[in-house]
């Protein structure tokens, strides 16, 4: 089957789910032909390593959490509201105090428009012996709390691209390259001896702290307090903070073009309760001193670098931007289906 006719194929599978909540599907695409599934249990069964599960828009119940032992890409529909209105964010979630959980062997998976367990967290491993998995990658997703390693050093490496933490990032020694992310809810914590680079990020009302030899530039702080708390070796460069002083309790640390005292009214067009919602403005203001005062010219926070946060989140293929399916075939026997899709660079 040629890569249109299997395109095809996902895509009509995949649309039939807002449209008609009880058919929400998953589609497997690897070697072989194409599946079709409703259970993410049943679809991770049949999967070989480095498949792709195309998940439609809706919620996806793995009731006793969800182990991955394999490298898998998930590609959902999106997390943002805006940009899933003819498909439904797509969720994957668990009962209770179940989570997600990637042990070592899934190393190189990759994910993208998911939200993740909105109750539960999403660990690395269960101990330190299988906390090792390295060539992670996460964009445009959502998570409530995420725990990196169980035991340090941890040598787990990870790419947070896009996304958005409710309930904070635990490093427990893991290394993490996070660019263009959004915190707020729960501190980022516990990169040691070192291994975290935080770059273009917003910081809503949280900290960086109990860790050494981070790499900070370009970010916005908007905690009432000195942002960085037990933290030594951390260089930082080109920061918006809403305080007047920079680091509690710390040592041995750089800091350069600092712009302080800066709360977020006059920080951002429309953030100011330390909550993100997804009605949120994070551009800066245009009188910001922030405005091209990054390391690199541009913007400091999410819009800043050479390719700024991408508005809705909207995963890299495909943007279903509405679809109409009727729900009775014509005279002729056929099913009426309209698609509008929007092509994405990234």
């Amino acid at each position: 089957m040629n890569h249109r006719s299997t395109l095809l194929l996902a895509c009509t599978a995949l649309l039939s789910a807002p449209l008609q909540a009880q058919l929400q599907r998953i589609v497997v695409q690897g070697s072989g032909a194409p599946q079709v599934f409703t259970s993410i249990y049943d679809a991770v069964a049949a999967a070989q390593p480095n498949d792709k599960l195309y998940f439609s828009g809706g919620t996806f119940l793995a009731d006793s959490g969800l182990t991955i032992t394999m490298p898998l890409h998930f590609i959902g529909a999106g997390i943002h509201p805006d940009s899933t209105a003819a498909t439904l964010p797509t969720v994957l979630t668990t009962n209770g105090s179940a989570d997600f959980v990637f042990p070592t062997s899934a190393s190189g998976s990759s994910f993208t428009g998911i939200r993740f367990n909105p109750d539960g967290e999403l660990y690395y491993g269960t101990n330190g012996t299988d906390d090792d998995a390295v060539d992670m990658l996460f964009e445009r997703c959502a998570f409530k709390y995420v725990r990196l390693g169980w035991v340090e050093p941890s040598t787990s490496s990870t790419t947070f691209n896009e996304c958005v933490f409710y309930d904070g990032l635990g490093g427990y020694g893991g290394a993490a390259t996070v660019e263009r992310c959004i915190f707020q809810g729960g501190a980022i914590h516990i990169f040691r001896p070192s291994g975290l680079i935080l770059r273009n990020s917003v910081v809503l009302d949280q900290r960086l702290q109990d860790s050494d030899n981070a790499i900070v530039e370009n970010c916005v702080f908007t905690y009432n307090g000195a942002p960085l708390w037990q933290v030594h070796g951390v260089q930082i460069t080109n920061c918006i903070i809403n305080s007047a002083g920079m680091f509690s309790n710390s040592s041995g640390n750089t800091e350069t073009n600092t712009i302080y005292s800066q709360t977020p009214a006059m920080t951002f067009v429309s953030e100011t309760n330390g909550n993100y919602e997804f009605t949120d403005d994070l551009h800066l203001l245009p009188g910001s001193p922030g405005v091209n005062a990054g390391n690199d010219g541009t913007d400091i926070g999410l819009y800043g670098t050479s390719s700024p946060y991408k508005p809705g989140n909207v995963p890299y293929n495909p943007h279903f931007r509405s679809a109409t399916i009727a729900t009775a075939t014509n005279p002729n026997g056929d099913l009426p289906v309209n698609i509008r899709v929007a092509a994405q660079t990234n």
